[in-house]
């Protein structure tokens, strides 16, 4: 061979097309052995739909369809490469770097265009008017199929599974839309079907979105949903399934209620600190469970939940300043001084605000069991305190001394130096 002559890579579209048949094929038979196959959505009364008898005549439906739609898949791929491929501009090999970029992503390409062929499979059946019913059999089990195969295109589309609740391609904006029967039907069969770990991502995708919508939370179940992933699959990344569970919370409070609650009381380490990011949120719909889940949680030797705590509960108290000190409090004598820090840096200089005396004497215990990063935060908090109250500033050298005369000696010099500059 010619030292100087290079090897080219096999054109990669054909590989695709190819696995693009195989997940199809693939994918109708793990929603015909999974899931119950639903009758289409709307049907037209002069033409009933035909149901398929077996997965192999739809497996064979749809390799007809796909082996026939060279074009379709074309323009599939072109739509695909268009929001997934970033060339480099100004560069001149731009034929040669997408060839690589195909080449090295077949597989997650093939994913995007099997589930878009999926998706336009079911826009044809769910058009009210000309109801295309056996691309119902086909779209829904290959949109099933992909999801419970841990398909990520299915992932990015949860308008996908709003469509089929509804019956219709257009979402409805505002959450008061009832669903359709038979889209409840359909919808449940795949939700009851993700019972793998390997279908959380789509949970957890999927049911943040349905839970915005009254009358489908509650007909799907959600919060119940959202709290049988999470304790059937601790470990995965269950953010959707709280964030469920806190949408819920806008329209159903005791479903939410009961289900963050059981949720807290698994004292699963990595679920307690993704609901401790989320005390926030609730607080803003729920504010007395935000605080009850908080104590809850604070029941707990984990550095980094105690962080997230200690930074969220100024937020959790702003309504109700009085609840802040002896949660505070409780923080410090089990943080560390980073836990420290972010109470002093999110809370303190609100809660002085409220009681500037520091009745609860929460700068010397901060000062006590803190760092030096803490300690260098409190100097200045301390020093205008006393600005506004010298006494106030006297109690709190006074409780420090209590437990280290050199220490509060050394504050109170360094304050008034301080002042004196």
């Amino acid at each position: 061979m010619n030292s100087g002559a290079k090897m080219h890579r096999r054109d990669s579209r054909p590989i695709i097309f190819e696995i693009v048949g195989n997940l199809i094929d693939e994918a109708i038979e793990a929603a015909w052995s999974s899931i119950t196959i639903h009758d289409p959505i709307h049907e037209l009364p002069d033409f009933p739909a035909l149901r398929p008898t077996n997965s192999t005549k739809l497996t064979q439906q749809a390799a007809g369809l796909h082996a026939a739609d060279r074009r379709g898949f074309d323009l599939r791929l072109e739509d695909v490469i268009e929001i997934m491929y970033h060339p480099i501009p100004g560069l001149f090999d731009h034929e040669e770097r997408l060839e690589a970029w195909l080449h090295k992503n077949t597989h997650d390409i093939a994913d995007q265009i099997s589930m878009i062929m999926a998706i336009d499979w079911l826009k044809s059946a769910l058009d009210e008017n000309h109801p295309d019913t056996d691309r119902w059999y086909l779209g829904y089990a290959l949109f099933a199929g992909r999801t419970l195969q841990g398909s990520f295109a299915a992932i990015e589309r949860p308008n996908s599974i709003l469509s089929m609740v509804f019956g219709s391609m257009e979402i409805p904006i505002h959450g008061e839309q009832i669903p359709h029967p038979r889209g409840i039907l359909a919808v449940n069969s795949i939700l009851d079907a993700m019972d793998n770990s390997q279908s959380m991502p789509a949970v957890n995708s999927w049911l943040p979105a349905l839970a915005m919508y009254p009358s489908v939370a509650f007909r799907l179940q959600i919060a119940d949903r959202a709290l049988e992933a999470i304790i059937r699959y601790p470990e995965s990344n269950c953010s959707g399934c709280l964030d469920a569970m806190i949408q819920i919370s806008t329209h159903d409070s005791d479903s939410a209620r009961r289900a963050l609650m059981s949720t807290c009381d698994l004292k699963n380490r990595s679920v307690s600190q993704l609901l401790a990011d989320r005390l926030d949120a609730l607080s803003g719909r729920m504010p007395n469970l935000a605080l009850e889940i908080h104590d809850k949680l604070a029941i707990t030797d984990d550095s980094s939940l105690i962080s997230i705590l200690s930074n969220a509960l100024a937020s959790l108290c702003t309504q109700r300043p009085e609840e802040y000190p002896i949660r505070a409090a409780h923080l410090i004598s089990i943080g560390n001084d980073r836990s420290i820090r972010r109470l002093i840096e999110s809370g303190f200089r609100t809660y002085l605000d409220y009681d500037p005396n520091d009745e609860q004497g929460l700068l010397s215990h901060a000062w006590l069991d803190g760092g030096d990063l803490s300690k260098s935060r409190l100097k200045g908090l301390i020093s205008e305190q006393r600005k506004i109250s010298v006494d106030a500033f006297e109690a709190t050298l006074r409780r420090i001394n209590d437990e280290s005369e050199s220490e509060a000696t050394s504050l109170r010099e360094e304050i008034m130096s301080r002042e004196s500059r």
